[in-house]
């Protein structure tokens, strides 16, 4: 059982997959934010893939641990300690009986909390994960509260280390089903920044504004990852809460392998593009897939993690 002390700027349950099989009667998939981060912080734990974990949003709870488990963060470098003593990303780490852990402020606008055995919540529509636009789902279909009461499935595996390394610079597109709609270099040719419109949904980019050949197109089906250009000519790149269908052009989508990277980005962050093959988009995919899998064996922590080998005692 976890206790919520504090529940954090925006706690959520959440899956990797969400709940795909829906779309066709209006819900969206929703799931994680940052599907590759809530899979590699499931890894770490000895979790299925898809077990419930936490959603963090720029700064994360206040958790009582009533039993013992492991515990892992991933996604954004968080403020992170375990009953006073440092709790380093990626890597999972034992959590005792009474622990308390406290997750601060993040570099990035979502990180991962998962907890061996997967927290446990009810199926809604085959899913734990929670649709917060609807209210269903995860705890009650809303976020955290201070006094929630969540609970944890039995220690599923030994605890893992991730060694791989992550991608910087600017987000890869490919072209979208409109991109004839507007100039081919209209997005990479210049830099734009994330604007106070960011949230599961989607996040708007201020810039130049972009003038595609239609105001609307007919409506369909919104892929992730899918850069819709509104009449206002400020771009949104669509995240997991996306609406099931859109009418504004969608002339380029960021490759999946990506999507983290946008999930990541928080208000006044600056961001450019980069026109991708989609030959190069699926080798990108392998490659984030060939991540998830460099993992070692957890070990004693180094020197410098002082305490985690005793002072809890």
């Amino acid at each position: 059982m976890i206790e919520v002390i504090e529940p954090g700027a925006l706690t959520s349950v959440q899956t990797a997959a969400g709940r795909p099989g829906w779309r066709h009667l209006g819900v969206p998939v929703g799931g994680a934010a940052d599907a590759w981060s809530a899979r590699l912080a499931n890894r770490l734990v000895g979790n299925a893939d898809d077990a419930a974990l936490l959603e963090l949003t720029l700064s994360g709870p206040e958790l009582r641990f009533h039993a013992a488990t492991a515990i892992a963060i991933t996604g954004g470098s968080f403020e992170a300690t375990l009953d006073g003593l440092p709790l380093p990303p990626f890597v999972g780490r034992p959590a005792r009986e009474g622990s308390l852990l406290r997750i601060g402020i993040g570099d990035a606008a979502r990180g991962y909390l998962a907890v061996s055995g997967g927290i446990q919540v009810p199926l809604v529509l085959g899913s734990m994960a929670t649709d917060l636009r609807t209210g269903f789902g995860g705890l009650e279909g809303r976020a955290l509260r201070a006094g929630d009461r969540l609970a944890v499935g039995p220690p599923s595996g030994s605890i893992r280390r991730w060694t791989g390394s992550t991608r910087a610079g600017a987000i890869r597109i490919v072209p979208g089903p409109h991109h004839a709609l507007l100039d081919a270099d209209a997005l990479t040719r210049r830099s734009w920044v994330v604007g106070t419109e960011a949230d599961r949904a989607g996040v708007r980019l201020d810039g130049e504004l972009l003038e595609a050949s239609e105001r609307e197109v007919d409506s369909m089906g919104l892929p992730i990852g899918s850069i819709q250009v509104p009449a206002d000519g400020r771009p949104i790149v669509m995240l997991a809460d996306r609406p099931v269908t859109g009418g504004y052009p969608v002339p380029a989508c960021v490759i999946r392998a990506d999507i983290g990277r946008v999930a990541a980005l928080r208000t006044g962050d600056r961001v450019t593009f980069a026109s991708v093959s989609a030959e190069e988009a699926r080798d990108a995919l392998r490659e984030m897939e060939d991540e998830l899998a460099t993992l070692d064996d957890a070990g004693a922590p180094p020197d410098d993690e002082l305490g985690w080998a005793g002072a809890h005692g």
